[in-house]
C-alpha cells in the first residue's frame, strides 16, 4: 500500500469519526464521509468494504487509541503523583464517539464498557469498596463518568466554557468529583432502594415457583 493510499485512509477513518459522532451511523452517509475526506465513495469502499466495515475499523481505531492513552497516563502516574492526565480535543473527541458508538450497538465499545466495569469491580472488591453489590457500582461508576465525555459539549456551554478544551474538562471533573465525595442522599434513601429490590425478587421468585 503506498504512502498516498495510506494518508487518504487515515483521512476516511477521522471523518468518519467525526461525523458518527456528531450524527450517529445511520445519520452519515459514505457520501458524507467522502465530502468530508475530500476523497471518492469509490476510494471509501476500495479501502473498507462498506459503510460498515469503516464503522469497524473506526471502532478498533478509538479502542485502540484510547487502551493507549489510559496505559501512558497509568505509566506517567506511577512515575509522577502529582500527573494529571491532559484530555485534549483528540482525546474528547475519541470518548465522545465510544459513547455515541455505544448506543449505535458498537460491539467494540460494548467490549471496552465491559473491560471498564471488570476493571473497576476488581479495584472495589480488593480495596473492600463498593458495598454490597460491588459489580453494580462498578458499571453505575463507568456509566456515569463515561457520561461526562458523552454530554461534554452540553455541559461545557451551560457552564459557559469552551468545548472540546482541557480547562473544561478539568471543570467538569471537578463537579463530578464534588459529588462523588459529597453525596445527596443520605443512606437511608438507599437503604429504601436495596429492600425494594429485595422485595421485587422475591415477588418474583413467587411468581415464578
Amino acid at each position: 500500500m503506498s504512502l498516498e493510499d495510506l494518508t487518504a485512509r487515515a483521512r476516511i477513518r477521522d471523518a468518519a469519526i467525526k461525523l458518527f459522532t456528531e450524527r450517529g451511523m445511520e445519520k452519515t452517509s459514505i457520501l458524507d464521509i467522502a465530502e468530508a475526506a475530500g476523497v471518492s465513495g469509490g476510494l471509501i469502499r476500495h479501502h473498507f468494504g462498506s459503510k460498515d466495515g469503516l464503522r469497524e475499523a473506526c471502532d478498533q481505531y478509538v479502542y485502540d487509541e484510547l487502551l493507549k492513552f489510559k496505559m501512558e497516563a497509568l505509566e506517567k502516574g506511577s512515575a509522577d503523583a502529582g500527573f494529571l492526565p491532559t484530555f485534549d480535543a483528540r482525546q474528547l473527541l475519541l470518548r465522545r464517539y465510544l459513547g455515541r458508538a455505544m448506543v449505535d450497538g458498537s460491539a467494540a465499545a460494548a467490549r471496552q464498557f465491559a473491560e471498564g466495569v471488570d476493571e473497576t469491580e476488581a479495584y472495589f472488591r480488593a480495596a473492600g469498596l463498593g458495598g454490597p453489590d460491588p459489580r453494580g457500582t462498578a458499571a453505575a461508576l463507568v456509566a456515569m463518568t463515561g457520561g461526562l465525555f458523552v454530554f461534554h459539549g452540553p455541559m461545557a456551554d451551560v457552564l459557559g466554557e469552551t468545548p472540546n478544551t482541557h480547562e473544561a474538562t478539568l471543570r467538569i471533573m471537578a463537579a463530578a468529583g464534588h459529588l462523588l465525595t459529597h453525596p445527596l442522599a443520605g443512606t437511608e434513601l438507599l437503604d429504601k432502594a436495596r429492600e425494594a429490590l429485595s422485595n421485587l425478587d422475591s415477588r418474583e421468585r413467587n411468581e415464578d415457583g
